[in-house]
């Protein structure tokens, strides 16, 4: 057995990110939870190899299924306002100890919806980090956009 502690200090980071999508948000939180495979994935192979799944319920997991039967955790659900807010808790699969707290919202607006992502981070995590989750959020809520716009 062994310690080590590490010498560098735990840093905070803030990624956020939004976009407006023309339907109500009851439409868009229902395809949101009920279908993120067709708005979170890479490229259209991963979309199908490596399902993204929500179980929606506090306690329940945003996580990615991998072709072995395993899963990636993105966070675990610790709060729902169905139509309004989710807000997810975890590491998104970072090795490194880092805590994550995602805020995703639905506002109306007068024409259609607001999504936007509050991504705060806490720990360990490279310099490029908070850039490339807030790049990450944006191509997922563009993804979203296109989908819920085109049903």
């Amino acid at each position: 057995m062994s310690t080590k502690t590490i010498e560098s200090p735990a840093r905070i980071a803030v990624a956020t990110c939004e976009v407006h999508i023309d339907s109500t948000p009851q439409s868009v939180y229902e395809l949101f939870i009920n279908e993120p495979e067709n708005w979170f994935f890479e490229n259209e192979e991963s979309k199908s190899q490596t399902p993204t799944r929500f179980d929606c319920r506090i306690g329940g997991k945003f996580y990615i299924e991998l072709p072995d039967g395993g899963f990636n955790t993105i966070g675990e659900v610790t709060m729902l306002k169905p139509g309004k807010k989710i807000r997810l808790s975890g590491d998104c699969t970072m090795p490194q100890a880092v805590l994550m707290n995602m805020t995703i919202s639905f506002e109306g607006t007068d024409s259609g919806t607001r999504v936007s992502v509050d991504h705060r981070m806490f720990g360990e995590f490279d310099d490029s980090a908070p850039a490339e989750f807030e790049e990450g959020w944006l191509d997922g809520l563009e993804k979203l956009k296109a989908f819920v716009e085109s049903r």
